[in-house]
């Protein structure tokens, strides 16, 4: 490693050479290094490395392709670090892929099960903020899928921010294919609004979601929470959702 010692402190490239401030031993100037584009694309050596790029492209644009088909929920309901972690649990389920050569493995239809749990907002995870024990059913022969909310105290069942005052339950169903992006239907059902002081009991009600996909694609399926500031007669998305929640709680296989 080379020091500058001259008047005259450099930062940036300058053909082969990268001058740079380090800050334990000041102005310092390094040759380029690393393999070249051509190298990485073309040596048998760098094979391993382009068969990891490849199929890290294909979890990159699977985890893209849900986030776009989720794209007004998740300005409500996710964090910024939300495609970091659904790109690293599609590469998850394209390692899972025990058809295709290493290189060429895929998001299999089959694998995708692996998804659930994801959290989109990691800040408000559903089970820490809603407490009642209720499972969402979906039949791909009718095409329904159902969330049947009992009665029960939403002061004891649903944990609110400061500054709320309601709540919105959701149910969601995505239809996705990592190879078909014509797979996209969405259905999404919401609960009334529900007032988060209330010691009373609510009434017992059923979200219904309807969505027939096509027959090779999966449906995943969501529950959510949406918080809200009434004012004045009109239902205000509270903080600009960062307290909202929404979990995938199920995978549909064909």
């Amino acid at each position: 490693m080379a020091r500058q010692e001259s008047l005259i402190k450099l930062k940036g490239k300058i053909g082969d050479l990268s001058f740079y401030k380090d800050k334990r031993n000041g102005y310092q100037a390094r040759m380029k290094g690393g393999p070249t584009k051509d190298q990485i694309n073309n040596d048998p050596r760098f094979q391993r490395t382009r068969e990891n790029g490849q199929e890290f492209g294909r979890a990159v644009q699977a985890s893209k392709l849900v986030r776009q088909q989720l794209y007004e929920l998740l300005q409500q309901a996710g964090d910024a670090q939300l495609s970091n972690r659904m790109t690293s649990r599609m590469h998850q389920v394209l390692k899972a892929d025990e058809v295709n050569a290493r290189g060429e493995r895929q998001v299999l239809v089959e694998n995708l099960s692996m998804l659930v749990g994801i959290d989109f907002n990691i800040n408000a995870q559903l089970r820490n903020v809603f407490l009642a024990k209720v499972t969402p059913s979906y039949s791909r022969d009718t095409g329904a899928g159902t969330l049947e909310l009992p009665v029960f105290k939403v002061k004891n069942k649903i944990k609110a921010p400061g500054g709320g005052t309601h709540a919105q339950l959701q149910l969601v169903a995505l239809e996705f294919d990592a190879t078909d992006p014509n797979a996209d239907s969405v259905s999404i059902a919401q609960s009334n609004y529900l007032d988060i002081g209330k010691s009373e009991d609510t009434e017992a009600e059923i979200l219904t979601v309807d969505l027939q996909p096509k027959s090779e694609s999966a449906v995943l399926i969501m529950m959510g929470i949406a918080y809200f500031q009434f004012v004045n007669g009109g239902y205000y998305p509270l903080a600009n959702g960062q307290y909202n929640a929404l979990t995938i709680v199920d995978v549909d296989i064909p």
